[in-house]
C-alpha cells in the first residue's frame, strides 16, 4: 500500500499541471492565430506598399552551383504578381499568396516561368539559354530553386525571405520609379549578350591567354591557375559580372568585373577588374566542338546532289522491306557521343549506330566522320543488324571516312542550323538543324 500511495503522490502534480495547461491552450492558440493573421496582413501590405516593385539577387541552389540571376517582382493586388527575370524574354503575370505555414509563407502559386524555371526538373527546364532538349541540373531536381519562401522580415526597406526547400536566404529591395521595366530590360539584354558565348579565355597579368573553365549556361567560372577548382559563382548585370562573394585572381581581389565594349583587338569585348589586371575574354564556340556535342536532324530536301543519290537508294530499299523512316539524326544522342539515330514505322523500330565524329586537330570548323559500327536499341523498340542491311547503311555511305567543313547558317555562336561541306566533293553537302524533323523524306 505504501508503494501505491508513493506513486500516486508522484503523479498527482503532473496531472494537475496537465489540467492547467489544457485550460490555457485556447487562449494560447488564439494569440498565435491572431499574430499569424497580423503577420500575413503585414506582409501583403509591405509587398504591395511599393507600387514600383522589388528586385532580388537569386541563387537557386544553396551552394550556388548554378550561378545567380536577378528577379523583379511587382505585387499588384492580394492575388496578382508580375515577375520578370534576366532568364526569360518578358515579364509574366501570375498569382501569388501569403499563407499560414511555418510562419507567413510567400508562395508563387500560379506558374510563372520567371520564377518556376529554377525549381523545374532538369528534364523540363531546357530552352532558356540552352537547347530545348537540354536541361540544367539533375532530371529530378533541376537547379534546386524555390517558389515558396518563409517571410522572415518585411519592412518598406527590404523583405527578407528564406527558401522553404533550399533554406537559401533572399532579400528583396524596393525599386524606384519606372525601374521595374527599365532594369528588367537592361538585365535581360546583358544576359543575352553574355549567353551568346560558350567559350571564355583568361588573359592573365602577363598577357598570356588561358582556357577559362566554364560550362554554359551555368554561371560559374573556375580559375585555371587554382588547382582546387573552386567555383566562382556570379550574376550577369548590365555593366558586367557581380560575383556571389569576393574572389581572388592574379593577385587581386574583386567582387565585380566591369564589361568593356568591343574593340578591334577584342571583337566581343571583355570583363575586367578596376585596374585591368586581367581580362575575361568571350569567344565563339568552335563549330566542330558544337557539332559533335548536339543532336542534328536531317531531311532529304537539305541534302546535296551526291548524298541524294544514296538517300534515293535508301528509300527504295526501306520501302521494299516494309519500312518507313520517321526521323534521322546524327551527333550526341541519348547520352552517347558520335552516333546516328533512326526511328521507323511510327516509332516502333529505333536505335543507334555508332560513328566517330572527330574534330580535325588545329581547326575550329572541320570534322572527320567514319563508321564505328556498334548498334544500340531504344527501350521498348526493336532494332538490329537486319535493319542496317535493310537500307539504313545507305545513309552512312556519303559520310563515311569523309572530312567536312562546318559553316553556320544563323547565329554566330552555337547555331541552330549548320552546313557540312565535303572538303573533296563540293556537291556532298548536308544542311542540319537542331529542330526535330519528322518524315525526313517529305521535308
Amino acid at each position: 500500500m505504501k508503494l501505491k500511495y508513493s506513486i500516486f503522490a508522484f503523479l498527482l502534480p503532473v496531472l494537475l499541471f496537465s489540467g492547467c495547461k489544457r485550460e490555457e491552450d485556447p487562449i494560447f492558440d488564439q494569440n498565435a492565430s491572431s499574430k499569424m493573421t497580423e503577420a500575413i496582413a503585414h506582409a501583403y501590405e509591405v509587398l504591395q506598399g511599393n507600387s514600383e516593385g522589388w528586385v532580388m539577387k537569386f541563387y537557386p541552389s544553396d551552394n550556388q552551383e548554378f550561378g545567380g540571376y536577378t528577379i523583379f517582382t511587382k505585387f499588384t493586388s492580394n492575388a496578382e504578381v508580375v515577375v520578370a527575370s534576366d532568364a526569360v524574354e518578358a515579364p509574366e503575370i501570375s498569382t501569388y499568396a501569403v499563407v499560414h505555414d511555418s510562419g507567413p509563407v510567400l508562395t508563387f502559386n500560379g506558374y510563372n516561368k520567371a520564377i518556376h524555371w529554377f525549381s523545374e526538373p532538369g528534364m523540363d527546364n531546357g530552352g532558356v539559354f540552352t537547347d530545348p532538349n537540354e536541361g540544367i541540373g539533375a532530371d529530378d531536381t533541376g537547379m534546386k530553386g524555390d517558389f515558396e519562401f518563409i517571410v522572415l522580415a518585411a519592412t518598406p526597406d527590404s523583405v527578407v525571405l528564406k527558401g522553404k526547400k533550399s533554406g537559401t536566404e533572399v532579400v528583396m529591395f524596393p525599386l524606384g520609379a519606372n525601374e521595374f521595366e527599365q532594369q528588367a530590360s537592361l538585365y535581360r539584354e546583358a544576359a543575352i549578350r553574355f549567353s551568346q558565348f560558350g567559350v571564355f579565355k583568361l588573359e592573365d597579368a602577363s598577357g598570356e591567354m588561358l582556357d577559362l573553365p566554364y560550362s554554359s549556361p551555368i554561371r560559374i567560372f573556375r580559375n585555371p591557375k587554382d588547382a582546387s577548382g573552386k567555383q566562382m559563382s556570379f550574376r550577369v548585370v548590365p555593366d558586367g559580372l557581380d560575383f556571389y562573394e569576393e574572389q581572388e585572381m592574379e593577385g587581386v581581389t574583386f567582387k565585380i568585373l566591369k564589361f568593356v565594349e568591343p574593340t578591334s583587338a577584342y571583337p566581343y569585348g571583355y570583363y575586367t577588374n578596376d585596374n585591368t589586371t586581367f581580362k575575361i575574354v568571350p569567344d565563339v564556340t568552335p563549330l566542330n566542338l558544337w557539332f559533335v556535342s548536339k543532336e542534328w536532324y536531317m531531311a532529304y530536301s537539305k541534302v546535296g546532289p551526291t548524298g541524294r543519290a544514296y538517300w534515293d537508294n535508301a528509300r527504295m530499299t526501306l520501302e521494299s522491306n516494309g519500312l518507313q523512316l520517321n526521323e534521322f539524326s546524327i551527333g550526341s544522342i541519348a547520352g552517347l557521343s558520335g552516333v546516328t539515330s533512326y526511328l521507323l514505322n511510327n516509332y516502333t523500330i529505333g536505335g543507334l549506330i555508332t560513328h566517330n565524329l572527330v574534330p580535325v586537330p588545329g581547326t575550329t570548323d572541320q570534322v572527320r566522320i567514319s563508321l564505328a559500327g556498334s548498334i544500340y536499341t531504344y527501350t521498348g523498340m526493336t532494332f538490329g543488324v537486319a535493319y542496317w542491311n535493310a537500307g539504313l547503311n545507305q545513309f552512312t555511305t556519303p559520310f563515311n571516312n569523309r572530312t567536312f567543313v562546318i559553316t553556320t547558317l544563323d547565329a554566330l555562336d552555337r547555331p541552330k542550323s549548320i552546313l557540312l561541306t565535303d572538303t573533296q566533293i563540293a556537291t556532298n553537302t548536308f544542311e542540319l538543324t537542331l529542330d526535330a524533323i519528322t518524315d525526313p523524306f517529305n521535308n
